[in-house]
């Protein structure tokens, strides 16, 4: 009996391996062993086996292009908008791939059509490419009028009914706000929001909503039944370890006749999926690795248990940090803390031009990538955290920091006009 129970946990083992989290699985990535990615939020990492599946599904296409783009490569879509689905608790009806956020945010904004007394809500921590895409539609769609940025500080931040407080001052004045952009985890201060109190607060007025939830999934729990959005898009790549780029986008059923890829194809008058789909010859081996992402994490351990460490490893870095810097941290309440954090820069970077100084002598020195941002009139910097990382590798860069630092000039500084953080 005894040798049976072995033989089964052996068995067990072998279809379903369980490695611990840290250093051992960094052979399982394919990240340059001298390089600390501090910063795995910006565009993920896939492991070396979703890589060989990307080449497997390239390869297949290279075998009968034809049969692949006529036939074969729809249905494994369908497999996995539906594994995916299931991941995320939604329809499979209601939900889409695309490239990128950046590719779902154009998709909805330039689809929607308002009144002229209509306007749309975001709040200043937008990711910039929402600033952009809402700047460009306040001109060629709408007007700037209809276009309101909220202002939010360290406070509003991390205090929902102060958040929704300052919202409803600026919605009681303008009594016409017909949709309300916002973060799921923001980037630049990266903050977990409540989305869905706020949400259900938004729907009580009849405002739409549109959720950039490009760090949410296979960072935390998503239940996009629960959260009940009307829009609501997540970068895979990022946190969920599939090949990039892919997107998810969910549309409630609701407003998808609606909503339009930028691009028109094939797929124009027909379902709401076939529309997203057929948007011309592409490869799809990248969408197609989301459910080898999701293989790879059941092998590793559960989702719970991924959850917790980086969320954990996150918290713990940023203290360990700020006490090393002698700082602090953004927010000081752990339920804002998904698995990125944010620490305020020690004392000597004190503006924008000694920040680019930083960034620059960091990454060009040490090989170091710290998403850096002024936020509050405050400078701090951004952490991600992940199942390869432990906190050694924090108080390595640490030091690094407050070496780069003490090894800078900052007394001659020449104006920088370049923009080193876009896309964090």
């Amino acid at each position: 009996m005894k040798r049976l129970t072995l033989l089964c946990l052996i068995i067990c083992w072998i279809t379903f391996p369980v490695y611990p989290f840290g250093h051992s699985l960094l052979p399982l990535f394919s990240l340059d062993p001298s390089y600390i990615n501090i910063n795995h939020g910006s565009y993920g990492s896939a492991p070396k086996s979703v890589h060989e599946k990307l080449r497997e599904y390239q390869l297949t296409a290279e075998l009968n292009p034809d049969r692949w783009f006529r036939l074969d490569v729809q249905n494994a879509m369908d497999k996995v908008r539906k594994r995916l689905s299931d991941y995320v608790n939604c329809d499979s009806d209601d939900l889409v791939i695309l490239e990128n956020a950046s590719a779902g945010i154009n998709s909805i904004l330039k689809s929607l059509k308002f009144q002229s007394n209509e306007t749309i809500l975001y709040y200043n921590i937008a990711y910039g490419m929402v600033k952009l895409t809402l700047q460009y539609v306040s001109t060629e769609i709408f007007t700037q009028e209809q276009i309101v940025q909220i202002e939010l500080d360290h406070e509003t931040i991390q205090n929902t009914n102060l958040l929704l407080k300052k919202t409803q001052d600026t919605i009681n004045k303008l009594k016409n706000v017909k949709l309300i952009v916002f973060d799921h985890i923001s980037s630049i201060p990266a903050i977990l929001f409540d989305i869905e109190t706020m949400i259900k607060y938004f729907r009580q007025q009849g405002i739409l909503t549109l959720i950039d939830g490009a760090h949410a999934v296979g960072a935390i729990q998503l239940d996009l039944k629960k959260l009940d959005p009307d829009f609501y898009l997540s970068n895979t790549h990022k946190w969920l370890y599939n090949h990039r780029s892919a997107c998810l986008l969910y549309v409630k059923k609701d407003f998808q006749k609606l909503i339009h890829p930028t691009i028109t194809s094939f797929g124009y008058l027909q379902s709401f999926q076939n529309e997203f789909f057929w948007l011309g010859t592409k490869d799809y081996s990248s969408y197609l690795t989301i459910s080898d992402a999701l293989d790879f994490r059941e092998t590793i351990a559960n989702e719970t248990d991924i959850f917790n460490y980086n969320h954990q490893l996150a918290i713990q870095a940023g203290n360990l940090l700020a006490q090393l810097w002698n700082s602090s941290t953004l927010t000081s309440n752990d339920i804002f803390i998904s698995t990125m954090n944010n620490i305020e820069l020690p004392l000597n970077i004190d503006s924008l031009d000694k920040m680019n100084i930083l960034y620059q002598k960091l990454i060009n020195q040490y090989n170091i990538f710290l998403p850096m941002f002024q936020f509050d009139n405050k400078f701090y910097c951004r952490i991600s955290a992940q199942i390869y990382m432990e906190l050694t590798d924090y108080q390595t860069v640490g030091k690094i920091v407050l070496d780069a630092i003490s090894n800078s000039n900052f007394s001659s500084i020449l104006k920088q006009s370049k923009d080193y953080f876009h896309s964090i």
